[in-house]
């Protein structure tokens, strides 16, 4: 037999395989043809080398190899083709890169572990771990068994079918000439697709035999080259001075400085304790950028030494403004940043100093990295908070790849509950409270007291009591001990309880809001005032008043009181000013509101 026709029978008889393991692999038809022809002729120009040495190998490698050239260019999401099963694609797409080889290998590529776990580069007993990790996985992200995954992976198959490999001369010709598809015409394919996971199963029952593997708790394990991919991370996957200037596009922005240094603790914005939250990171990276005006920006990425670490170094991030306690700054806005593989948090603060001074503060981690953006600016209005999280997704992109993250622009952005403080989660937290006229000292809260029998919340137009059978409850006291100038009667209190049933803590509003509202006409000292209401909806409801006392022989005494609840769980908010040291009715107002979506955090029944 001659070379030729050496070749020639190779191409046709392993060509349909071979098309239908890389497209289960990349998940886009065109990438999967495209560097599929190009690795077969590659493998024409190699024949005399690969011909004795399993060619099919060879060709699905170097067919991987050209995908992830055009994936690594620019990450683009993968273009939906309506015959495809897109959803389980997706689903697939979310799988590390080996796990998925791994996986099509043992079943489209009619290969054992040994040779599969050979091809991908890794050991046995790195192979059954991922592949059962695999199959974990799809089982929980498409929430069906495996028996019901075969079925749809099997239908995949139908779509290589129709696709049309050249005839082996035309292979042989354009290797011989050069006029294969080059490099480029890779990259301008993976600009309109990303080229995501796929998974096709042959016939037999490889799966099942997987699926038995006990080896099953470990979801979405990352490859054994993970924590080496990220450590080639620098400062090239750091956000550009283009990206950043979204945010102020008149700003005129210029990089401030790099920093690499593991060693410096010094805090690189408001809120955090410490620098850097990752625990012994591998690298740490802090880069700030400055404009014209009085924008700042401050981006910090922190390779850690596994994903499980990056994930606890970003809840050590959140928490850092969850916990905020510095005079005068406030909690406005929360918002999450929903991704199809993991969402984001985006916070926005107040500093009420001199000048106002406006923070947007973004957390993510993606594979082995946890990342913080924070945005500075005076005055009350930030960035637009769709650009922000924009640039956020740029930063988490820019290293995700090399993190084994998960690199997708699908975002959407929503308004969303507060982060839980550390300290009684329930309640409001230090960083809610706002500012009290001049006063430059830090709010403070007690530890809850669990007396159910007192409710010191409550006023003379409701002597409201949570001492019912059945009700949990508790309070806490706001004060800001370091203002001397401050009387004793100064402060916030707080009651919050837990009914057995929704229905019951409705009841418990109902009466306290028919009370209060009857007030005026029952107590003739008394002047009670409706306030701003929120609700009623699917989330809280709540209502404000501001309670008037007239007093004998002295000044009338006023203060501000609501009752919100969120389905079983129930607030009641108390504030006595003093003087000028008093808040306005839409302060309280928010503050009321931002009461009842603590109560997110209370564990009570939700209706």
């Amino acid at each position: 037999m001659t070379r030729v026709d050496e070749f020639d029978s190779f191409y046709r008889s392993t060509s349909e395989s071979a098309l239908r393991v890389v497209y289960a692999v990349t998940g886009d038809r065109t990438v999967a043809h495209d560097v599929t022809v190009d690795a077969y002729r590659r493998a024409w120009r190699d024949w005399s080398k690969i011909r004795d040495h399993d060619p099919v190998r060879y060709v699905r490698s170097e067919a991987w190899k050209l995908a992830v050239l055009s994936r690594g260019t620019h990450p683009l999401r993968r273009r939906h083709e309506e015959d495809s099963d897109t959803e389980l694609l997706d689903a697939l797409a979310s799988l590390p890169s080996d796990d998925r080889r791994l996986v099509v290998l043992m079943t489209l590529g009619s290969t054992d572990l040994d040779e599969a776990a050979a091809e991908v580069g890794v050991s046995d007993e790195e192979g059954i771990e991922l592949v059962t990790t695999a199959i974990t996985a799809l089982e929980a992200s498409t929430g069906q068994s495996i028996d019901e995954l075969e079925r749809r992976m099997n239908a995949l198959g139908a779509v290589t079918s129709r696709l049309t490999m050249p005839p082996s001369a035309d292979i042989r010709q354009k290797a011989v000439r050069g006029q294969r598809r080059n490099t480029v015409g890779l990259v301008l394919a993976a600009l309109v697709a990303i080229v995501a996971g796929g998974l096709v199963v042959t016939e037999g029952d490889p799966l099942a035999a997987v699926a038995g593997v006990p080896y099953r708790e470990r979801l979405g394990a990352e490859s054994p080259d993970l924590v080496l991919d990220s450590r080639q991370i620098d400062t090239d996957n750091l956000l550009t001075t283009s990206q950043v200037s979204r945010l102020a596009p008149d700003g005129d922005w210029a990089v401030g400085d790099t920093d690499e240094n593991i060693a410096d603790d010094t805090p690189y914005a408001t809120c955090p304790t410490q620098r850097f939250a990752t625990e012994n990171p591998v690298k740490v990276f802090v880069r700030t950028f400055e404009s014209a005006g009085s924008d700042r920006v401050a981006q910090a990425i922190e390779v850690a030494g596994s994903p499980a670490e990056a994930e606890a170094a970003y809840q050590r991030l959140v928490s850092w403004y969850a916990d905020c306690a510095h005079p005068r700054v406030q909690l406005t806005e929360t918002y999450r940043v929903e991704r199809p593989f993991g969402d984001f948090l985006i916070l926005r603060l107040v500093s009420h100093r001199s000048p106002e001074r406006t923070f947007t503060v973004g957390f993510s981690y993606s594979g082995t990295v946890a990342s913080a953006l924070v945005h500075e600016v005076d005055g009350l209005t930030g960035p637009p908070i769709e650009e922000f999280a924009q640039t956020l997704n740029d930063s988490v992109e820019r290293v995700c790849a090399d993190s084994g993250g998960n690199c997708r622009e699908d975002i959407t952005v929503i308004p969303t509950d507060p982060p839980a403080t550390s300290e009684a989660p329930s309640f409001l937290g230090i960083v809610d409270l706002p500012p009290i006229a001049a006063v430059d000292q830090v709010w403070a809260g007690t530890t809850p007291s669990t007396d159910s029998s007192a409710n010191p919340a409550s006023t003379v137009c409701d002597r409201a009591s949570f001492a019912i059978e059945g009700v949990s409850s508790s309070s806490r006291i706001y004060l800001i001990p370091e203002a001397e100038t401050l009387p004793v009667t100064f402060g916030v209190v707080e009651t919050v309880g837990t009914f057995p049933t929704v229905e019951a803590a409705t009841g418990f509003v109902d009466g306290v809001q028919a009370t209060i509202n009857a007030c005026s006409a029952d107590n003739l000292a008394a002047t009670a005032t409706p306030g701003d209401g929120f609700g009623a909806g699917p989330d809280f409801r709540g209502s404000t008043w501001q309670i008037t006392l007239e007093v004998e022989g002295g000044a009338p005494v006023t203060f501000r009181t609501a009752i919100v609840q969120r389905g079983a769980a129930v607030a009641q908010v108390l504030f006595t000013p003093s003087g000028e040291a008093d808040i306005s009715p839409q302060q309280f107002t928010a503050l009321a509101q931002r009461a009842a979506q603590r109560l997110v955090y209370a564990g009570a029944p939700v209706a």
